[in-house]
């Protein structure tokens, strides 16, 4: 489904979500467009890991609606959700210190790959078409919209922290 600027693509709707007696999230509501960057913000314990946790279905609301590009979440598993493009970070980032810039992305991304194991050990033409098309993708989009062209070929343990 092509997405142009502007456009909805994740939709929470009231959603509520309790642990025994405590309310960790009552009714929140809101929605992400296209090209938006949004963050997160409050205080500790204010249920942001918890509104976070509900989209990418480690939890699950009691209550609420979770829809991306008009898709109903709400019941799907986490990897179904993350094979949708929807995924979290953490502030510990944990990255395969003696590999690059560039393959630590694209281990990211493994799961939107299609090839089998077999088919990208034996470098099938398909498998490998695939592999390039992804590579690219990551390079032109993602390792330039982060700022990190000049080091993709980097290995990760040689850089700064914050990089």
């Amino acid at each position: 489904m092509a997405v142009t600027q502007g456009d909805s693509l994740l939709q929470i709707q009231n959603l509520n979500l309790s642990f025994g007696g405590v309310q960790v999230l009552h009714r929140v509501s809101f929605s992400v467009r296209a090209g938006e960057i949004l963050a997160i913000i409050g205080p500790n314990g204010a249920g942001k890991t918890s509104l976070l946790n509900c989209i990418n279905a480690h939890y699950r609301p009691q209550e609420g609606r979770i829809s991306f590009q008009g898709e109903d979440l709400t019941l799907l598993k986490p990897h179904a959700i993350a094979a949708r493009g929807i995924g979290r970070t953490f502030q510990k980032v944990e990255l395969f210190r003696g590999m690059t810039v560039l393959d630590n992305v694209k281990l990211g991304r493994h799961f939107l790959l299609r090839s089998s194991l077999l088919g990208s050990f034996l470098r099938w033409p398909g498998s490998v078409a695939e592999e390039l098309r992804h590579r690219k993708e990551i390079e032109e989009e993602i390792i330039d919209f982060m700022g990190l062209s000049g080091v993709r070929y980097s290995v990760v343990n040689t850089l700064p922290l914050g990089v």
